[in-house]
C-alpha cells in the first residue's frame, strides 16, 4: 500500500477547509452577506456520534486484523474523523443530516482501518 493512503482523509479535510475559507473570503470582498456564525459550529450529536463510532470501529477492526491495537492510534483516527466532519460542516454551513453523517462514516472507517494497517 502506498504511504500516502492513510493521510488522504486529513488531506481532503484540509482542502475542504481551505475551499470554505476561500469562498467566505471572496464573498466578503464582493460584499455578499456571509451568514455569521458565532460560537461553535453546529455539528449535531448524531453526526458526531456516527463519525467517532466509525473511526473507532475501523481502528479496532484494523488493529485486530494487524495485531496492532494501540490507544494512541484510536485517538488519532477519531480526531481525523472529527476533522472531516468539521470541514464538511463548515463547507455546507449547516448541520449534517443523518444520511450524510452515515455516508461520511464509510470513508472515516476505511481510513481508520488503513491507518491501523500502515502503522506497524
Amino acid at each position: 500500500m502506498p504511504t500516502f493512503v492513510p493521510v488522504l482523509l486529513p488531506a481532503l479535510s484540509a482542502v475542504l477547509m481551505a475551499v470554505a475559507g476561500i469562498r467566505d473570503q471572496t464573498a466578503r470582498k464582493r460584499g455578499t452577506p456571509v451568514p455569521e456564525q458565532r460560537g461553535l459550529l453546529p455539528l449535531g450529536w448524531v453526526a458526531v456520534g456516527v463519525t467517532v463510532l466509525a473511526a473507532l470501529a475501523g481502528s479496532v477492526a484494523g488493529g485486530l486484523a494487524e495485531e496492532n491495537l494501540r490507544p494512541v492510534l484510536l485517538l488519532i483516527n477519531a480526531v481525523w474523523g472529527m476533522l472531516a466532519l468539521v470541514a464538511l460542516t463548515r463547507l455546507l454551513r449547516r448541520t449534517l443530516r443523518t444520511a450524510e453523517a452515515l455516508a461520511l462514516a464509510v470513508p472515516v472507517a476505511v481510513s481508520a482501518l488503513l491507518v491501523m494497517g500502515a502503522a506497524r
